[in-house]
């Protein structure tokens, strides 16, 4: 019997362990998914601000690409990111995907 109640014992142990884990776990999804929410907003605000930016390149007519200027905000998001444990090669695919739906967006602009 005393056998029986240590293995109870371990068992409630090893359960609670597990529980108190993927209680944890489900904490940090829940704030990835915030987190994640969070950049989706921020995107699509940063699109909003694209839009405007294309509208005014088209009334002045500047050419959507602007090299040096990307030029200019990779260098400092990779600066940025450095800061913040994040690699150069990271932020490089990271900026380039928003800016090739950044330059997506003024092209969209140019052809209305």
């Amino acid at each position: 019997m005393l056998k029986f109640i240590s293995l109870m014992i371990i068992l409630f142990a090893f359960n609670s362990v597990a529980y108190c884990q993927t209680d944890s776990l489900s904490v940090y999804r829940k704030q990835i998914d915030s987190l994640d929410s969070q950049l989706i907003q921020l995107l699509g605000k940063r699109m909003e601000v694209v839009t405007a930016i294309g509208n005014f390149k088209f009334v002045h007519h500047i050419p959507p690409l602007q090299s040096k200027r990307f030029e200019e905000i990779l260098q400092k998001n990779i600066v940025n990111g450095r800061g913040v444990q994040l690699s150069e090669s990271f932020i490089r695919e990271l900026m380039e995907a928003i800016h090739k739906e950044s330059l997506a967006k003024e092209n969209a602009l140019l052809k209305k």
